[in-house]
């Protein structure tokens, strides 16, 4: 459990939509092409009404001011996509150690999980802490190319080091540091412009209305709980 998880949610009933088609978003999606299991997967691309809203704004300030496009990773998943992902990050932590787990098992492996639970939220079932895609208040961006192809960012969406911390290459001075450090620092900027808050951990990870987002602006409560 990650601190914000303590914020209350008092779910406003803001809609679950699908993500229109003036915003960029990968296709074929990423998580069912390795089999997450999606009811419909001709339906996989929602979110909340409000944050769909808030994202069309960024990709306008961002087509205004630079040439990129936002380009959408992930968006909203049911609880058993998320567990999906969340198992097979921890089985395939443990084949990098040789260790041979079991999901079953899996509080037998502390520093595995914590790794996992680093970058992918527990999927739990409770209503007062749920994983923040499965409000439909989070999603994972990059940017693009105006062709649609992805740009570099230092680091891969999910990738699970020390370079996905937001300000890894704060600090660099080689020329391709200061290209990933400027490109994350103008998603961030135009994310958060537009109310949207940051994963301390993720450069990729954006929500609004979800515990976390709550939590970084000090509110009484969240606004999304799981849907």
């Amino acid at each position: 459990m990650k601190i914000w998880n303590k914020i209350p949610i008092k779910d406003n009933g803001d809609k679950l939509i699908a993500i229109p088609s003036c915003l960029k978003f990968l296709d074929p999606h990423p998580y069912s092409q390795l089999g997450a299991p999606y009811k419909d997967k001709t339906s996989i691309w929602k979110l909340r009404e409000e944050v769909v809203n808030r994202l069309v704004k960024v990709n306008d300030d961002l087509i205004s001011k630079s040439s990129f496009n936002l380009l959408i990773y992930d968006s909203w998943r049911p609880l058993e996509v998320q567990e999906f992902m969340f198992k097979r990050a921890f089985l395939l932590e443990c084949e990098k150690s040789d260790i041979k787990a079991s999901f079953e098992n899996i509080k037998s492996y502390p520093s595995i999980l914590k790794k996992v639970e680093k970058f992918w939220a527990y999927p739990s079932y409770d209503s007062w802490c749920p994983p923040p895609h499965s409000t439909g208040g989070a999603l994972d961006v990059c940017l693009s190319a105006k062709d649609g192809n992805l740009v570099k960012m230092g680091g891969t969406v999910d990738q699970m080091d020390e370079t996905s911390n937001p300000d890894f290459y704060a600090n660099m001075k080689n020329e391709k540091a200061i290209i990933w450090n400027s490109r994350r620092n103008l998603l961030k900027e135009t994310m958060t412009k537009f109310g949207f808050v940051q994963h301390p951990n993720e450069w990729w990870h954006f929500s609004y209305g979800d515990q976390l987002w709550a939590w970084k602006n000090k509110k009484a409560n969240a606004i999304y709980g799981k849907i």
